[in-house]
């Protein structure tokens, strides 16, 4: 009997042994040996350009401290891309000022924006991203721009590395694929360069008007540029769009000069025209309101499903073109301009 009970009591102090080595396999608030590694799901990623790129990573298991991560855009021989640059502001002290990306966006703050001292490290460069303790599962999101150039595949590269005071192990090249992003709807945008005279946005008025088979359909009075969109589900027919010189507010010039203006049509990821009208506009020649009936050209836009035909009043095929005859009455173009 004394023999089966002390069996007993080593088979149950067993159990407990046990019992405990697995609740602390299981515990991560406990301190553990060594860092633990950080495994990514896909490395490569590819989105249509204004799509977010979503990477999943997860660590072998959770740490009781913030993970801090860093992220740096690669340059095509794998080098770091500067993300900040110095302020030159006289005010600004040693400040950095956010770079800007045409094709991508990291939506995090820089190494300087984030406080690098937090980090365990001064300089450097790239984004840091911070995640909450026992974090064991997240994601890196990189954003992607969309714009209206029709253009091939881009690929970018970014590394993800650990900061000197990140409990983990982290040193990999992730991979973003964007590819061109085809849109059925007609973009047109007026813009001026304002260089020549002061705040070109405040000082000349310049406007789009669309009428859709002779009935006045949308405008573009307050935006600088000015801009108007037919979607691509919109309503078929014969769409007449004017673009006009509303007024100069007195702002005139020792020459006349023209005032730079350019109209461009574009179909997203399609085609891209852009026409130049400043012959049509001498800056001491005055708009519209300011008894100028010669301030306006107007085009012809044929639409038939996501198929669009942009013509002049002369019937040439994207080009400019002067006509006098506005549709609507200058008195209602002053009411809808209030």
């Amino acid at each position: 009997m004394k023999y089966l009970s002390k069996n007993i009591k080593a088979i149950l102090v067993s159990v407990i042994v046990l019992s405990f080595l697995a609740s602390c396999q299981e515990d991560d608030s406990l301190t553990r040996r060594g860092k633990p590694g950080i495994s990514i799901t896909e490395k490569t990623i590819t989105v249509i350009e204004g799509e977010t790129a979503t990477f999943n990573l997860s660590l072998d298991y959770a740490v009781q401290n913030k993970l801090d991560i860093r992220i740096e855009p690669l340059d095509e021989n794998d080098n770091p891309i500067p993300v900040t640059e110095p302020d030159a502001h006289p005010n600004s002290g040693n400040g950095y000022i956010r770079l800007d990306f045409e094709d991508f966006n990291v939506p995090y703050g820089t190494w300087f924006e984030g406080g690098y001292f937090n980090y365990g490290y001064q300089g450097g460069t790239g984004y840091i991203v911070t995640y909450p303790a026992y974090t064991k599962d997240f994601q890196i999101d990189i954003e992607t721009i969309r714009d209206i150039f029709p253009e091939n595949t881009k690929t970018f590269k970014f590394r993800l590395s650990a900061t000197s005071l990140i409990e983990a192990v982290l040193d990999e090249v992730i991979t973003l694929n964007i590819e061109n992003y085809v849109g059925t709807e007609l973009i047109t945008t007026f813009s001026w360069d304002g260089d020549y005279v002061n705040d070109a946005c405040g000082d000349l008025d310049l406007d789009l008007e669309l009428y859709l088979n002779g009935v006045f359909t949308n405008f573009s009075y307050s935006n600088c540029p000015v801009s108007l969109t037919i979607s691509g589900s919109g309503t078929d027919g014969t769409y007449t769009l004017d673009a006009s010189l509303w007024t100069t507010n007195g702002v005139t010039s020792p020459d006349n000069i023209n005032i730079p203006a350019t109209i461009n049509f574009a179909k997203p990821g399609v085609f891209n025209e852009t026409v130049d009208l400043s012959s049509l506009f001498p800056l001491n020649d005055g708009g519209l309101d300011d008894g100028n009936p010669n301030a306006i050209t107007t085009f012809t836009i044929v639409k038939s499903g996501t198929t669009y035909l942009i013509t002049n009043s002369s019937n040439s095929t994207i080009a400019t073109g002067r006509e006098s005859n506005y549709r609507i009455s200058l008195n209602e173009k002053r009411e809808l301009k209030k």
